[in-house]
């Protein structure tokens, strides 16, 4: 059984708190974008992990190992699984294709098990899987809140314009989160929440943000380079996606985001043309 893992970027991502639990609360809106993996699942006499990438553990390490874990623990089934990845998302980007590698996982048991979850109680699989699961397994346009499993959907995003540009490299989420300075509670995400719900588009998207893009960039300047370049080809926003370093832009027009596709495809394989999706 197959199942496309869609990718996400960050429109908005505000860093508000440290809990006590080490973990962070943020708030902002993730989105799926048309970038995919495909996750295929079938019962099988051993459990094991295969992909067409060489890029991804296949071990424990794997978030997909971990959600077959969590599930086979909580619904004590015996049957065990063959879970081939078919690798499209660049790893370690920001853009949380592994999460969504499990988010697929755990659809797919669910399925070929017959055991009729509701998206709650997937949602109670996800929280203790990954951060970015909980989203993942919803999909659509939402707030995020907490530590990305406060989940409100907003009114959906569909068929806009995205290029995905991705160096090939790795920055350390760890590493951005501990000299990140939480903002606080504030209303900036209020505030472009209103613009997109009241059609005031552009002033949406002219104002998106993350904060984790200064200590990102700081970094990695190539991220900083990339974005400006993403605009003077008429991206009305570029932005770093979740800790990076992914960039994406946002495009009016085919003849602009066509031009920057060229232009970037011939110095980093994983640039994408894409557009916003609301499955």
């Amino acid at each position: 059984m197959k199942k496309k893992s869609f990718a996400k970027i960050n429109l908005i991502l505000d860093v508000i708190e440290k809990r006590n639990d080490g973990y962070h609360n943020i708030d902002g809106i993730m989105q799926l974008i048309d970038l995919y993996d495909i996750v295929d699942v079938s019962i099988s006499d051993e459990f094991k992990i295969t992909s067409n990438s060489k890029d991804i553990p296949l071990d424990e390490n794997n978030l997909v190992y971990k959600a077959y874990n969590v599930m086979k623990e909580k619904y004590n089934f015996k049957e065990k699984f063959k879970i081939h990845i078919e690798k499209n998302i660049p790893v370690c980007a920001g853009i949380a294709g592994g999460s969504s590698n499990a988010a697929a996982t755990i659809d797919l048991i669910d399925n070929l098990l017959k055991l009729k979850l509701s998206l709650n109680e997937k949602m109670d699989i996800a929280r203790l899987v990954g951060a970015d699961v909980s989203y993942l397994l919803m999909g659509k346009t939402a707030r995020t809140r907490g530590i990305g499993d406060i989940l409100d959907e907003i009114s959906p995003m569909e068929g806009i314009k995205v290029l995905i540009v991705n160096n090939g490299l790795e920055i350390s989420t760890k590493y951005v989160y501990k000299n990140i300075k939480p903002s606080g509670k504030n209303k900036r995400v209020d505030e472009l929440i209103s613009y997109y719900e009241n059609g005031e588009f552009e002033k949406f998207f002219l104002n998106l943000f993350n904060v984790m893009e200064n200590i990102s960039i700081k970094i990695m300047p190539e991220i900083q380079t990339i974005k400006e370049k993403m605009e003077s080809f008429g991206a009305i926003k570029a932005l770093m996606s979740g800790s990076g370093p992914t960039v994406f832009g946002i495009f009016k027009n085919d003849k602009d985001i066509d031009r920057a596709y060229k232009y970037f495809k011939n110095i980093y394989k994983n640039t994408f043309k894409t557009k916003t999706i609301g499955v």
